[in-house]
């Protein structure tokens, strides 16, 4: 089959291409279809994003297997009266102590633990990466069903309908 393009627009003459039927449609066949076929650029543009996607998810998860050591919780610095009456915090103006604690959830219930001086940096740390971590699964999670809907449109930009039923059987000579 013969499909001839004009392209004296552009260029200046007029040329025809030989092409597999399968992939070119006339336009009153892409008209009657209501999936395109697999040699459209709906297929391309599907494969294109999920390749980014995948190369996205294989960024966070390069980041979320570095982590070799973490902690659940947050560092950060109080001032609170520790309930003693004799103390100068008692007082109604009377400075507060301050402390460094590690704070974090458990049976669904805050824990607060003081931090020595020497461990502050590291929990810190500890903590961060927790948190960091945390991140990543869920910009992995996020990035896991985009690619499932990618896959899904990809999947029917590519199917095709199935073929017309025939009249007539097929006569063997």
């Amino acid at each position: 089959m013969h499909f001839s393009l004009d392209f004296s627009r552009g260029i200046g003459y007029k040329k025809n291409y030989e092409m597999p039927v399968s992939c070119m449609r006339s336009a009153s066949d892409m008209k009657s279809r209501k999936r395109a076929g697999p040699c459209t650029a709906v297929a391309s543009r599907q494969r294109q994003i999920l390749d980014r996607l995948a190369a996205e998810y294989s960024r966070y998860l390069r980041d979320l297997l570095q982590h070799r050591e973490l902690m659940k919780g947050s560092v950060y610095h109080i001032q609170t009266r520790c309930g003693n009456p004799t103390c100068h915090c008692a007082k109604p103006q009377g400075a507060r102590h301050s402390a460094t604690v590690l704070s974090w959830s458990e049976d669904g219930k805050t824990r607060i633990r003081s931090l020595p001086a020497a461990d502050r940096a590291r929990v810190r740390r500890l903590t961060e990466s927790y948190r960091h971590l945390r991140q990543s699964r869920a910009a992995l999670a996020k990035l896991h069903r985009q690619i499932l809907q990618g896959i899904d449109r990809l999947e029917q930009a590519l199917r095709l309908p199935p073929p017309p039923a025939s009249g007539q059987a097929k006569s063997r000579t």
